[in-house]
């Protein structure tokens, strides 16, 4: 019996290879990564042939040229040609850093697939192998039901298969172009042709602008055997009843987490994690009950140090020795040095809520007008400049209703929690709408209620949905990739992720999640993939 349920996987191998799609028409075809190749002139003179005069660069017409030559050119924005190949080489680099980003995203999602189809794999074995054994009790002249449920669940698991495996094949071509596309950026901008790098830099930029990200997929399947129930007045079983049925279930796409602690430090009496935020050595910085005490935790539980904030705390963010802490009580934000003690406040004009670095010199706090939203208040993003507390508004209110925590990731997005809204909103560090997210397409027991918000390495952006109890993981563009379910849960039909009413979240300096609750408690996970 397990002879024919292994001739069927490697039937099923057979009928899905690994690098082919289905297109519009149903046929099958072999997917190619497109080749985008720049072209190489490094003949550009920096000067005119005519007039000898250095060049310039024209912002309106993306074009070299000659002040001179072109009279059309007079009312138009120019820069002279070197600074505008450093603007160019600035942004290439820029491009070429999200690129490598999203190659390692993609290579991510490819392992997580592969990780999927093994695991269909011995779930189609194990049903299947379970059908056999009931097929031996079946009366004769009844083997076909047997047959007809095999070829059912074959098909099935075919068709699972193949969709996997194209969606393999898309992110595998994403990544062979995304490639290129960097080896193509990083010729080009060790070029010391000023008029070349230029020229070519607005090819590479359109290139990579236009190569899109494959979506990950967003379900996957459980397959169910009905158990073989006796009768309860001893009656005997039908031939169908002995076999069973087969049903194939459609659930949110989980994505595997181990964990590896779960502890409340004995010192600690308080209830809910309000806010945590790294440390060094896989180390986090904890807030239970707003403070004013923030705690640095290892992952045993055990207190490393206390600092007092004297002062109630919202939200804490660092960035190498930096700490900052924001409060609502006293309407500021504080900067702590590397002994912990307050170097700077700066006072917000709105109540501060959610905190974090933008860059090594700037931290962007979303601010509401009251902690409870009221008709008619009005929320902000505000960029502080660490050195010389100035500060700015980012253009975002009107998408804003009560913010309440945020976080970037890797390309320098804004990744806004709002709770009153039901949303995440993603936003350029201009303060542009991107995308906004309010939860799958799959329905979950309650509406999105996001909390804490934390961006990883590779770009995800990870949610927390406090009335759900789970955690929303999304792609480096704001859609839906899979809810976080501890091992021990996968077997279940629910999102539930293995601990209640989730909180807070952070990632530490090693990689794994941290999840605070309103229970007191710390669960660390870590990624199976």
């Amino acid at each position: 019996m397990k002879e024919q349920c292994e001739q069927r996987l490697k039937n099923a191998d057979s009928k899905c290879p690994p690098q082919k799609c289905v297109d519009g028409d149903n046929n099958t075809v072999e997917k190619k990564p497109e080749v985008r190749q720049q072209k190489a002139n490094t003949n550009l003179s920096a000067q005119c042939v005519v007039h000898g005069n250095a060049l310039l660069y024209c912002k309106d017409c993306l074009d070299i040229i000659c002040g001179q030559c072109e009279k059309i050119h007079v009312s138009h924005q120019k820069m002279k040609l070197v600074d505008s190949s450093k603007v160019a080489k600035a942004k290439m680099a820029k491009e070429t850093k999200h690129l490598k980003t999203l190659i390692r995203y993609a290579n991510v999602v490819i392992k997580d697939l592969n990780c999927y189809l093994e695991k269909q794999k011995l779930h189609f074995l194990d049903i299947s192998n379970e059908i056999m054994e009931r097929a031996n009790r079946l009366p004769e002249g009844t083997e076909h039901l047997s047959h007809s449920l095999l070829d059912d669940i074959q098909a099935e698991h075919d068709s699972e298969t193949n969709r996997i495996k194209n969606k393999i094949a898309e992110f595998n071509n994403f990544i062979a172009e995304a490639k290129l596309l960097v080896t193509n950026g990083e010729n080009i901008g060790n070029s010391v042709d000023e008029a070349f790098l230029t020229v070519q830099s607005g090819a590479f930029l359109k290139n990579a602008a236009s190569l899109t990200l494959p979506a990950p997929p967003k379900e996957c399947n459980l397959y169910v055997l009905t158990p073989i129930i006796t009768p309860s007045d001893g009656s005997a079983l039908s031939p169908e009843q002995m076999i069973g049925e087969f049903s194939k279930i459609h659930v949110p796409w989980r994505i595997e987490v181990q964990r590896t602690a779960s502890i409340r430090p004995e010192t600690i009496s308080a209830r809910f994690v309000t806010t945590m935020c790294p440390a060094n050595d896989g180390m986090v910085w904890v807030v239970w009950q707003w403070g004013p005490e923030i705690h640095l935790v290892d992952k045993n539980g055990d207190v490393k140090k206390t600092i007092n904030a004297n002062c109630k705390v919202d939200d804490i963010c660092t960035y190498k020795d930096t700490l900052v802490i924001s409060s609502h009580e006293s309407k500021s934000i504080k900067f702590l040095n590397e002994n912990h003690e307050v170097v700077k406040t700066i006072e917000m004009d709105r109540v501060p809520r959610g905190t974090t670095f933008t860059s090594p010199n700037e931290v962007v706090t979303c601010c509401v007008q009251n902690l409870h939203h009221k008709n008619g208040d009005k929320s902000s993003m505000v960029c502080t400049n660490i050195d010389t507390g100035a500060q700015h508004e980012l253009p975002c209110s009107e998408h804003l209703l009560q913010p309440w925590r945020l976080g970037v990731n890797v390309n320098g997005d804004i990744c806004v929690s709002d709770r009153n809204k039901g949303s995440i909103m993603i936003f350029d560090h201009e303060g542009n709408l991107k995308s906004s997210y309010s939860g799958p397409d799959t329905t979950t027991r309650h509406p999105l209620a996001p909390h804490a918000v934390v961006c990883d390495r590779y770009g995800q952006i990870l949610v927390v949905d406090y009335t759900n109890h789970t955690v929303h993981v999304l792609d480096p563009i704001g859609r839906f990739r899979g809810f976080l379910i501890m091992d021990t849960e996968l077997e279940k039909r629910a999102v539930f992720m293995g601990t209640s009413s989730p909180f807070s979240i952070t990632i530490d300096s090693e990689g794994d999640v941290w999840v605070g609750n309103k229970f007191g408690f710390l669960t660390v996970l870590k990624f199976r993939v």
